[in-house]
């Protein structure tokens, strides 16, 4: 079955026909270039040749077929072009199945020019055998994939950068909109992006392309033809000391129009937390946009975007900064220009660069639970969600629904009052981001089935809500500022804390959808300081139903924090808050402990203190130092004694001791289980002669709300 080809605009094609121009003079001499019409004959792309081209001659009452295929399924693209290098007919593969074919009324009598290259998604495909093959016929043939050909006297200038202008002119509420189809220009000499900065700390470039596909370390290809150069100084393991870089590479050929977004991560610093300055440099088809520069603290992404138009410009959007998870507008704005809509519902929007977000309000009650559903339907669109309170509260907020999935979910919300609430649909990066496309937003609400006992729960000035879906048995507790916790088997503690629910403690029988409380009466005002609180999966009590969980946290009547999780049987979430002493709250990280690997200690090793055997070190763990690294040397057999102790504060101690490649030897939290949170790991056995690390940090690691002073032993026993 043959194949058509997408036509394309003139402007497009006229980019590499320079190239095409040079070669006709040799070509038309070289008999093995000659086609004959219906005959096939044999070609290759590779980078030694990026393009084929061949001779076929033919008169004005005749009309040209191009066919062309490869076995490999690769996209080619075609153009054909008079003696004297004017466009003829252009096409790229609509299909991207390899095999296509071209229509054309030749408009003189002569020599014409058939040019085959590659097209996007095959830049990491070094060798492409294909077949052509050119017929004549008497009877000219219109074909809807015909480009109109080029005036003998039209010349296009190479593309200057430019700020484009706003290439979208759509209503972000029109749903029957698509900008989002694979156009495409093709190119002389490609495309390249690269990230050079100025010490060994560890960077990383991502470039997300118009057609959602995502360039970056784990993934160095991608379907639009991009290639990604090595990771360099990658967690620190081997570093490059000069100008250390990274290159995004789009070979000669199709690239996608549309916006490309670009990202810097700074993953860990190599140098003890030093900020990074980078450069970003971007050249299309021999343009070069003006360099973006910007400097990075540990853990925080720069984002920066430019656009790609069908006519072959190029230019820098202009939005870039590092991203962070404000609202992309103020709240006022938001809340007012807010489209009411009435739940359940499932609606369709359009996010570009022009347009970062849409708001949408509806009628809640108290007690409701919303899930909200934001996904990505064309285009690179990487979604974020809000949801508002009344006042314009964030409530909740999620960027990716799992890992690895870039839609967005927002499940099992609890709304706490009556009102009205916002949901914002944006993107990752928000105003500055650079993905764009269609969406679609799904928001559903149910009357849950509380006992009557929830909803008579005592107010507090603190309260801390959970609810789960099963009959699991969850824990929670809670550890005040002074480091005491209320929970199960502490039901109220001096600063007073009080538990008035427990869930299925026990796996008791329970209500349809299970709760704990835990609060501080209003008259009895928390201390200023910080809280940690953690949900433990204890039992599934033999309910098989996977556990998701909803958390939420109010002070004075305003929430802190909310957040949802899923975690296995046995796992722990911890987050934690802060209290200050005018009355206001601050929240911090919350998620499923995972242990050493929560912490960027490799930045640390270079300057990790050596402990010898029977030396005392002192240190000290807070909410901006949650770990301390320490190195020893040890040799096979050596048995070792590791103690961290509390000196002040709330501190909860806990160990970890990896071997030199980031392996767990052993950990520790409680010396004692229940009795003493001191950590100790005792008759340690040296598995070889090597360098040992040990982490000195808080229960919760990166989590972890405790802090304070302590003292490191490490006792050799042999």
């Amino acid at each position: 079955m043959v194949r058509r080809f997408r036509q394309r605009s003139l402007l497009c094609l006229l980019l590499i026909l320079a190239m095409s121009v040079m070669l006709n003079g040799a070509l038309a001499q070289s008999d093995n270039r000659a086609l004959t019409s219906g005959s096939p004959v044999q070609g290759t792309l590779d980078s030694s040749a990026i393009i084929q081209t061949y001779t076929i001659n033919g008169s004005a009452d005749q009309a040209l077929i191009i066919e062309v295929g490869n076995d490999l399924g690769v996209p080619l693209a075609v153009t054909l072009t008079s003696a004297t290098g004017e466009l003829v007919a252009q096409a790229v593969d609509i299909d991207t199945d390899g095999a296509g074919a071209l229509s054309a009324k030749l408009p003189a009598t002569g020599t014409f020019y058939v040019t085959v290259f590659k097209a996007a998604g095959v830049s990491s495909i070094s060798t492409v055998d294909f077949t052509l093959v050119a017929t004549l016929d008497i009877i000219a043939v219109a074909a809807p994939t015909l480009a109109p050909a080029a005036e003998a006297t039209e010349t296009v200038a190479s593309p200057e950068v430019t700020e484009p202008a706003a290439t979208i002119q759509v209503n972000p509420t029109d749903t029957s909109v698509n900008v989002f189809a694979s156009n495409q220009i093709l190119t002389q000499s490609g495309m390249t992006i690269s990230l050079q900065w100025n010490s060994i700390d560890d960077l990383d470039l991502e470039v997300r392309d118009p057609i959602g596909g995502s360039l970056y370390w784990e993934r160095p290809t991608v379907a639009s033809g991009g290639a990604l150069s090595p990771n360099i100084n990658q967690q620190c393991v081997v570093t490059t000391p000069e100008s250390p870089t990274e290159t995004a590479t789009w070979s000669p050929g199709g690239i996608p129009t549309g916006s490309y977004e670009l990202l810097v991560y700074y993953q860990q610093s190599c140098t003890g937390d030093q900020p990074a300055t980078f450069t970003l440099s971007v050249n299309v088809n021999g343009v070069a946009l003006d360099e973006v520069q910007g400097t990075l603290g540990t853990g925080e992404v720069f984002v920066a975007s430019y656009e790609v138009n069908q006519d072959g410009t190029v230019g820098l959007t202009g939005l870039s900064g590092i991203v962070s998870n404000f609202l992309p507008d103020n709240v006022d704005t938001i809340l007012g220009n807010a489209t009411p809509i009435e739940l359940p519902t499932s609606l369709a929007g359009l996010l570009v660069n022009e347009a970062s977000y849409n708001a949408y309000s509806f009628a809640g009650r108290t007690n409701d639970s919303v899930s909200i559903s934001l996904e990505s339907t064309t285009g690179s669109l990487d979604t974020f969600l809000f949801l508002l309170d009344p006042s314009g509260n964030v409530l909740q907020s999620n960027d990716d629904a799992d890992i690895g999935v870039t839609n967005s979910l927002i499940s099992g919300a609890l709304l706490p009052v009556d009102g009205t609430y916002t949901i914002v649909a944006t993107r990752y990066g928000k105003r500055i981001g650079g993905t764009e496309g269609n969406y679609n937003l799904t928001i559903t609400s149910q009357v849950l089935n509380l006992p009557e006992a929830f909803l008579n729960l005592p107010r507090g000035s603190l309260e801390l809500r959970l609810l789960w879906n099963n009959a699991a048995d969850l824990q929670l507790l809670v550890r005040d500022s002074a480091g005491n916790a209320v929970f199960d088997d502490v039901p109220e503690i001096r600063s007073g804390g009080r538990l008035a629910a427990q869930g299925n403690v026990n796996c008791r029988v329970s209500v349809e959808t299970p709760f704990s409380y835990i609060y501080w009466p209003t008259e009895i005002p928390p201390r200023p300081g910080v809280y940690e609180v953690e949900v433990w999966y204890q039992s599934a009590c033999n309910d098989t139903t996977p556990v998701a969980f909803s958390l939420f946290g109010n002070y004075n009547g305003q929430q802190i924090f909310s957040d949802a999780e899923r975690p296995l049987e046995g796992e722990r979430y911890l987050t934690s808050f802060t209290i200050n002493a005018d009355g206001t709250a601050e929240p911090s990280d919350g998620g499923i402990i995972r242990g050493a690997s929560d912490l960027n200690y490799a930045g640390e090793l270079g300057t990790a203190v050596t402990l010898a055997a029977g030396e005392a070190r002192s240190g000290v763990v807070t909410q901006d130092n949650k770990f301390d690294v320490y190195t020893f040397t040890g040799n096979a057999g050596d048995v070792v004694n590791i103690a961290m102790n509390n000196t002040s504060g709330t501190l909860d101690p806990l160990l970890y001791v990896l071997d030199a490649a980031g392996n767990l030897i052993a950990e520790n939290d409680d010396a004692v289980a229940g009795e003493n949170t001191n950590a100790f790991i005792a008759n340690l056995a040296l598995p070889a002669d090597a360098q040992y690390i040990i982490i000195a940090t808080h229960f919760g690691g990166r989590y972890g709300g405790t802090t304070g002073t302590y003292t490191l032993n490490l006792t050799r026993l042999n």
